[in-house]
């Protein structure tokens, strides 16, 4: 935020961004950001990654999906 960009403009930006991948990344990306708005709490760096980590239709956490 030094450039001059206040918090609703960094999240409009971030919203352009999901939008501009269009359809299943649009999704995904929308979803992520509507489930870490929701949290009951401030998320750890490392949860949305593990979360993300989880294939769909399992509930195992795959380590090699983790992104680094």
């Amino acid at each position: 935020m030094t450039d001059g960009l206040g918090l609703e403009d960094i999240y409009g930006a971030t919203i352009q961004r999901i939008e501009a991948q269009g359809g299943y990344k649009s999704r995904l990306g929308m979803g992520g950001l509507v489930w870490i708005s929701y949290s009951e709490r401030p998320l750890k760096v490392d949860e949305p990654c593990h979360a993300l980590a989880v294939e769909l239709g399992t509930t195992n956490l795959n380590a090699s999906n983790i992104p680094r």
